[in-house]
């Protein structure tokens, strides 16, 4: 039923909003391949949490102290125009197949940056678990956007998505708070969805943008608690705090 109800969706949307490239304003698709290549990719690796320089995107030592998370990979620039709008139109003008683009570009970076050789990531031993919107926020928007993304991550790369997370706490939205607020924000807003995981597994994070990372953190110490030993996450961008 929710299949059919998203086509009826997308048909409806395409009279309001017909799919143009966002970069170039050709029809046919939401992103040309044309467009696609002049995103640029990130080629240098940092620690998502303090901005400071690190390999393939590790959490450096000192953020370790307070993070359950391996790495987190962010696949480009949110100042990026073309990468910017293709976000904006996801989340707030409700056009989900922009959902297959943004994972297009997600695996691209991975397979680009050698991230997926480098941590030995295949179908066999890795799972991929959206961010959760809390119940509420979902009804009003009528998806998640990082459960899309994730789930075309899923097919591009043949992982296995599980929604092993639920948001417990609705949180206020992060975008207008300050690192402090935002840590706070999200603290025990995430508990787990399943009483018996696959513990053998690593686990990807995916969301849509990352700014602070108190949310990843703050998932990634509930998977932590829960027994998980290898945790990362993916995001598509990360906007300045």
């Amino acid at each position: 039923m929710r299949f059919y109800l998203r086509l009826i969706k997308e048909f409806i949307l395409n009279l309001i909003f017909p799919q143009e490239c966002l970069g170039c304003q050709r029809e046919g698709n939401y992103l040309c391949l044309e467009c696609l290549n002049q995103i640029k990719f990130n080629h240098e690796f940092y620690c998502a949490l303090c901005k400071q320089k690190s390999d393939f995107g590790l959490i450096c030592p000192n953020c370790k102290r307070t993070s359950a998370m391996q790495a987190i990979w962010v696949a480009a620039d949110y100042n990026d125009k073309i990468l910017q709008d293709l976000i904006h139109a996801l989340k707030y003008k409700y056009i989900e197949g922009i959902s297959e683009d943004l994972a297009i570009l997600a695996v691209k970076y991975l397979q680009h940056s050698d991230i997926l050789s480098r941590f030995e990531i295949n179908e066999t031993n890795t799972m991929i678990i959206p961010v959760p919107l809390h119940h509420k926020r979902f009804l009003t928007r009528g998806f998640n956007q990082s459960e899309l993304i994730a789930d075309q991550i899923g097919r591009l790369l043949n992982l296995h998505k599980v929604n092993l997370l639920k948001r417990i706490k609705n949180t206020e939205t992060q975008i207008n708070l300050k690192r402090v607020e935002r840590q706070n924000n999200v603290k025990e807003a995430f508990s787990l969805n399943n009483s018996s995981p696959d513990l053998t597994k690593k686990v990807i994070l995916i969301d849509d943008v990352v700014t602070t990372g108190s949310t990843l953190k703050e998932c990634a110490k509930v998977l932590a608690s829960a027994g998980f030993k290898e945790i990362y996450g993916l995001v598509i961008a990360q906007r300045e705090d």
